[in-house]
Parts: C-alpha cells; sequence; structure tokens
C-alpha cells in the first residue's frame, strides 16, 4: 500500500509542476555561436594546382555517416515518452494500485493488473484533455507594426487632431492613441469614422492616421 501512496504522490507532484507555465522553458540548447562556427570552418576548399584532380575533403565521409547517426538518433526520439506521459502514469498506476490492493491479497497480483487500467486510462481519457487544454493556450500578439495601412475607427471626437481609435488586432479590438498626419490636423473626426494608420510608435503605442 505504501508503495501505491508513493507512486502516486510522485506522478501527482511531477504533474502539478508541469502545470506551472513556462517552468520547462530553460530557452535554447546549444550555444548560438556553434552553428556558425561549424559552417566556417573548412567552408572553402583549396583550389587543386594545374594537373593535379581535386582530392575529396577527408572529413565528408565522416560528415555523411554523421548526418546518417543524427537522423536515426531522431527517429529514436519518438518512442522516449514524454516527461507528461510518465507523470500520468505513475499518478495512474498508484491509484489504481492502491484501489486493488483492497480487492486481493496479493501486492504482486495489485501490481500486475494495476498497470493495464493505468494505461488505458491515460490514452484515451488524460491524453486528450492535454491535447485538448494545450490548444486554448494563448498565442503571442503580432508586433504593432504590422497594423500599418490597416483601417482604424475613431471612438472619441478629434480634437486639435487627438483623439482614440479602435482597430482589431490578432481578432481582438484594442484602442490606441492617434493623431491625423500633417495636412489634416483641422479635419474633423467623429466618432464612428473610418481611417488609415499611416504611422506607428510602437514604444508609446501610438499612431498617426487618416481620414479615409
Amino acid at each position: 500500500m505504501l508503495f501505491f501512496l508513493i507512486v502516486m504522490c510522485v506522478g501527482l507532484v511531477g504533474l502539478g509542476t508541469m502545470a506551472v507555465p513556462g517552468l520547462f522553458h530553460h530557452g535554447h540548447l546549444g550555444h548560438p555561436g556553434s552553428l556558425h562556427a561549424t559552417h566556417a570552418h573548412g567552408a572553402m576548399p583549396h583550389a587543386p594546382a594545374p594537373g593535379h584532380a581535386l582530392a575529396p575533403h577527408p572529413g565528408a565521409h565522416a560528415s555523411s555517416h554523421s548526418g546518417h547517426t543524427s537522423d536515426s538518433g531522431h527517429g529514436l526520439l519518438r518512442f522516449v515518452p514524454t516527461p507528461r506521459l510518465i507523470f500520468s502514469v505513475l499518478a495512474l498506476y498508484g491509484a489504481f494500485g492502491n484501489l486493488l490492493a483492497l480487492t486481493f491479497a496479493s501486492l504482486w497480483l495489485a501490481a500486475l493488473l494495476a498497470l493495464l487500467p493505468a494505461l488505458l486510462v491515460e490514452h484515451f481519457l488524460l491524453a486528450p484533455l492535454w491535447k485538448l487544454a494545450f490548444q486554448f493556450q494563448g498565442q503571442p500578439s503580432s508586433p504593432l507594426p504590422s497594423l500599418l495601412m490597416e483601417e482604424a475607427r475613431a471612438v472619441t471626437p478629434f480634437r486639435n487632431g487627438k483623439g482614440l481609435v479602435q482597430v482589431i488586432r490578432d481578432g481582438r479590438s484594442i484602442q490606441l492613441s492617434a493623431r491625423l498626419s500633417e495636412g489634416q490636423p483641422l479635419l474633423p473626426v467623429r466618432v464612428g469614422d473610418t481611417l488609415r494608420i499611416e504611422e506607428i510608435d510602437p514604444e508609446h503605442e501610438r499612431v498617426i492616421v487618416s481620414l479615409l
């Protein structure tokens, strides 16, 4: 019984840790300069002397074998279980083990029988739920400069050529401080008027607009 309880707690703690946003995002692996160094070293072979054939690069054969080894390594990674899968199976295995240990006198029999329902519940219930949860994660907003030349709508009357406009960004409505472009500062802008974004100041979230 204690064994199943420990296994279940390990699985639940692991799942709870993974649920903390960004905890497992440690950045990129490897130094960014390593790729450039690999390409730069030996990139330009020496030109052959007149009358001599160009000898094959001594590292070419080894590089080819290295590429095949890397491809096979990436293929094998598909069979490595993810941390989420491991923790989910551990939590379920511990829970079913505790339940079956109350039914069967033999601890070994409970340990053997608990594996099948744990795998079935993980595959048919938890895996789809996790996949659905990740689909609802927020997507990063597009940069403000992408709104250049887009249409905006005035949400306040412009006074002295300044006001607020509403624009659609990534399917969401946002409001920005706006100023009329040169040559139009005295034109009347009423609520609901359509304008076009001519310039953008991303740092201060301000735009220069013109009447259509």
